[in-house]
């Protein structure tokens, strides 16, 4: 299956997975647009590495703290 929000940053915007849009469109966005899972897979992808988070709270957490460069 091939990721919502991926297609979305690609084709709509014409943009590269990334931190920075990710934060945006989640931000800014219902919260139920995308599920969990989907939001995962697009920030293991704009960050090259497996991310599990297990709820929103840590999703919004861990995509503040990638676009800030923390560890």
């Amino acid at each position: 299956m091939e990721n919502r929000i991926l297609r979305r940053l690609e084709g709509r915007l014409g943009a590269q997975p990334d931190v920075t849009w990710l934060l945006t469109l989640f931000t800014v966005l219902p919260l139920d647009t995308y599920t969990l899972p989907e939001w995962n897979e697009a920030l293991s992808a704009a960050l090259g590495r497996r991310i599990l988070c297990p709820s929103y709270r840590v999703l919004n957490e861990y995509l503040h703290r990638a676009v800030l460069g923390l560890q």
